[in-house]
């Protein structure tokens, strides 16, 4: 499963205490790769400035290459990718972060070419008026070519990934944890839907036992992997304020949406915005000119051939909807010269079949 053959000896590099991702790069910069640092003699090792005793014991211990040896099985057995950051699979925009991980580990079935990568973060105290911004912000961004970032914590993440999966769009969770759990248990039944489309991804291994730094490291990579980050709701203290500060760090745009003044969970927000550390953002048209995409939806034309049970009614149905956006019952049945009521079984067969979908107000549109 994995072509690299450098691989375990990165993850070994990467347990050994006192190095982390940006002193392991700098080590396999200079010896050519990270098998090479490995090998390296005990002279050779003494003879790197800075290095310390400590380290110098822990490159080419054989108990951490045993344990990268069964971080690979295990991944294997489980279906879990690792890509390096040398590898052609790592994210683009992740790999331009000075700080970037040396790998991560990605749970899940995930297309990362020709996206556009939104971060939404917030308050784990997420307000209604949040949640229903949140809703109608991701809905306005179906049929686009986007995937929707969040951290899978409650409130504002989990909001973010199910209005994702409601909407047919891609969602990555980036867990301060690694990928063989889920955490919290609350998330758990939307963590397993995601990972059929986008999936959980985490920059720590089997053998990380959680730590309150790792959340920090999480909110980094949350802005690392966006081409622009939302901040919806939040204090002025609080983990979307760090995943804030690191993207502006990257020099990618953030994004902060307004609330009432006295609200605390705006604060934030607020802040972030007078201080010119983000833009106000009260719709998603916002940040889809930033990304130079089309506000409009994009309709996707539908084959008849894919329709081949349908009934000669139903059929006059999608024919009329393909040429709508939307439409209300009584315009479908004013198309058709037929009651509203002569159409419930026909529109409800079509939603059963996954051809078409109910909107509020008793309008309905295809699914494309």
């Amino acid at each position: 499963m994995y072509q690299d053959n450098d691989l375990k000896y990165l993850l070994a590099l990467n347990y050994v205490s006192g190095i982390g991702a940006e002193s392991a790069k700098q080590l396999i910069s200079h010896f050519g790769s990270a098998k090479s640092v490995w090998e390296l003699s005990t002279k050779e090792k003494l003879s790197i400035q800075n290095l310390s005793p400590k380290k110098i014991e822990g490159i080419g211990n054989t108990e951490l290459l045993e344990r990268a040896e069964k971080e690979i099985e295990l991944c294997e057995q489980k279906n879990i990718k690792i890509l390096s950051f040398y590898s052609e699979d790592f994210p683009y925009l992740l790999k331009q972060c000075s700080d970037a991980p040396s790998f991560i580990f990605h749970r899940g079935e995930m297309d990362w070419q020709d996206k556009k990568f939104i971060g939404i973060v917030g308050t784990r105290n997420m307000t209604p008026r949040g949640e229903e911004f949140i809703q109608k912000f991701v809905a306005d961004l179906a049929n686009q070519p986007v995937v929707i970032v969040s951290g899978l914590a409650l409130g504002v993440d989990a909001a973010a990934h199910r209005a994702a999966l409601e909407n047919n769009l891609p969602t990555l969770g980036v867990l301060a944890h690694s990928v063989h759990e889920i955490y919290p248990r609350a998330n758990e039944a939307t963590a397993m839907k995601m990972l059929k489309n986008g999936g959980l991804i985490s920059s720590f291994s089997s053998f990380h036992r959680p730590q309150r730094e790792f959340f920090l490291s999480r909110n980094r990579v949350i802005a690392g992997l966006s081409d622009a980050t939302i901040i919806v709701e939040s204090a002025i203290k609080g983990g979307a304020m760090s995943t804030a500060t690191h993207a502006n760090n990257y020099n990618r745009d953030v994004f902060a949406v307004p609330g009432r003044v006295d609200d605390t969970y705006s604060k934030g927000c607020h802040h972030l915005i007078k201080s010119h550390k983000a833009f106000l953002l009260t719709e998603a048209k916002d940040v889809l000119n930033y990304l130079n995409l089309t506000p409009q939806k994009k309709q996707k034309p539908i084959q008849r051939e894919l329709f081949i049970n349908l009934s000669p009614e139903e059929e006059e149905i999608v024919k009329i909807l393909r040429k709508n956006n939307q439409l209300h019952i009584d315009e479908i049945a004013l198309n058709l010269k037929k009651p509203g009521f002569a159409l419930m079984s026909d529109l409800l067969n079509l939603e059963m079949k996954g051809i078409i979908r109910p909107l509020s107000g008793k309008n309905y549109e295809l699914i494309s």
